[in-house]
């Protein structure tokens, strides 16, 4: 009898520390979040591609190399222009600078930003944001990036196409096209250099073809590419992400990261940016303005704030103090943005006169 109450206590053990899990939209980077991962080589990782299933376990003893943080900001946060991808967006900066195989024009400080939507439940990328030719440019896709549908469990398969079309000056424009085909293939626990004792996962596999062009350039730039990703409950950013090159002769793994404590003595992009308590879009009426005049629908709360202008080359035109009704004769006809700031609160508003 004893064997047996031992054999039954093991067993409720070992579901209790390895069972399948749910991913939802709530384990997903939320704004205001700074995550850190460190990079390790992909050379010696023992990391393998078809290392997955049922009930598995994954133990990677990793190497950092160096580290980084993804700061998450609201697109308003980032530059007033912004406001055109929408008041829920939110993402991090992806890139410094993006490489185009043509010189003269630069693309810089580039974004990916996000939203969860419903209808169905899904987490994706909205749109993309850069400095091009010293301009901020916001372009929404023309058919999102859908990084997960919800909820996430072993076995789930979806896939969706994406496009996303920008117009660059000297250079006319670039296109984007492609589809993401995922699988959940693979559930068990995980142990890493951050999660030191096994923690409950489920592991995805994206397989991502697309297509890059430009039209002064008459060959396309395919890339293929499998994203897999090791995700956990109550963590933003995935247990492990390992990213691989895709060709007719198998996988070749190009880049291992994985969330991590601060490394000692190391180089880290640690800029964190201001966080807003509260970013909410605020409502003007008469819309367009009659007479000059605007009225500023603001929370009643709000007893001290400033209110500034900015015209559509995000030049600031006016700016007033806790004033709810605006006068805006002075400004030229056209199309303006507002930013309401009310101590670590801010709102925005758009209008035209």
């Amino acid at each position: 009898m004893k064997k047996i109450m031992y054999l039954v206590f093991a067993l409720f053990t070992f579901q209790q520390v390895s069972a399948q899990i749910t991913i939802t939209a709530s384990d997903m980077p939320v704004a205001g979040d700074t995550l850190r991962y460190s990079f390790a080589s992909p050379v010696g990782s023992a990391i393998s591609p078809a290392d997955s299933g049922a009930g598995h376990t994954w133990n990677y003893t990793l190497t950092p190399i160096r580290q980084a943080v993804d700061t998450y900001q609201t697109a308003l946060s980032v530059n007033l222009l912004y406001f055109l991808i929408g008041p829920t967006a939110y993402g991090y900066k992806v890139a410094d600078s993006f490489p185009l195989p043509l010189p003269g024009i630069s693309i810089r400080q580039v974004y990916t930003f996000f939203e969860k939507k419903t209808g169905p439940a899904r987490y994706q990328a909205q749109a993309f944001a850069a400095n091009i030719a010293g301009i901020p440019t916001p372009i929404n896709y023309t058919q999102p990036d859908v990084w997960y549908f919800f909820p996430l469990n072993y076995m789930n398969n979806d896939s969706a196409a994406y496009a996303l079309s920008i117009t660059l000056p000297t250079l006319g424009s670039l296109k984007q096209i492609g589809y993401r085909k995922s699988r959940v293939d693979g559930w068990g626990t995980i142990t890493t250099p951050f999660y030191t004792t096994p923690v409950n996962c489920i592991r995805i596999r994206s397989e991502i073809h697309e297509i890059d062009s430009i039209s002064l350039i008459p060959i396309p730039f395919p890339r293929n590419t499998v994203e897999y990703k090791w995700l956990v409950n109550g963590d933003h950013y995935p247990a492990l992400w390992v990213t691989s090159n895709l060709t007719p002769l198998g996988e070749t793994i190009t880049s291992i990261k994985y969330r991590d404590n601060p490394m000692p003595d190391t180089t880290t992009n640690n800029a964190v940016h201001q966080v807003y308590n509260q970013i909410s879009e605020i409502k003007a009426f008469p819309n367009p303005a009659v007479n000059g005049l605007l009225t500023l629908d603001l929370p009643a709360d709000w007893k001290s704030f400033e209110v500034e202008i900015f015209d559509i080359q995000a030049r600031e035109v006016a700016v007033s103090r806790n004033e709810r009704e605006l006068n805006i004769n002075s400004l030229p006809a056209g199309q303006y943005f507002g930013r309401v700031t009310s101590g670590t609160n801010v709102g925005y508003l758009k209008f035209v006169k």
